[in-house]
């Protein structure tokens, strides 16, 4: 854990002492973009190479769309209620505003 630290640490000194050297930036970022990918691919031999998840990637697909649907559900919720108590008067003022009058719901 302590060296995780201290590379992060090493990592954050030279990116504040590179920070006026764009050309440098560039280089550093198709760096850090291939080493990403190279990480994905290398998870991936992995999890192929696992045959618990393979075996059992049907459960997985199945466990994954079900917290996709209810995390989307409840985002569109407390979105829902966020607008309820914090915009609804807001944007009927304003709307009031520039009709001149109230506003009615009909439809």
């Amino acid at each position: 854990m302590v060296e995780i630290l201290v590379i992060m640490a090493v990592g954050m000194v030279i990116g504040y002492l590179l920070r006026q050297k764009k050309a440098v930036f560039a280089v550093i970022d198709r760096i850090v973009m291939a080493v990403i990918f190279l990480l994905l691919f290398v998870l991936g031999i992995s999890v192929g190479l696992n045959e618990t998840v393979v075996g059992s990637i049907h459960l997985i697909g199945i466990k994954a769309l079900v917290l996709t649907l209810g995390a989307v559900a409840g985002s569109v919720l407390c979105c829902g209620i966020a607008y309820r108590f914090f915009f609804a008067d807001t944007f009927a003022k304003s709307a009031s505003d520039a009709t001149g009058g109230e506003v009615t719901n009909e439809g």
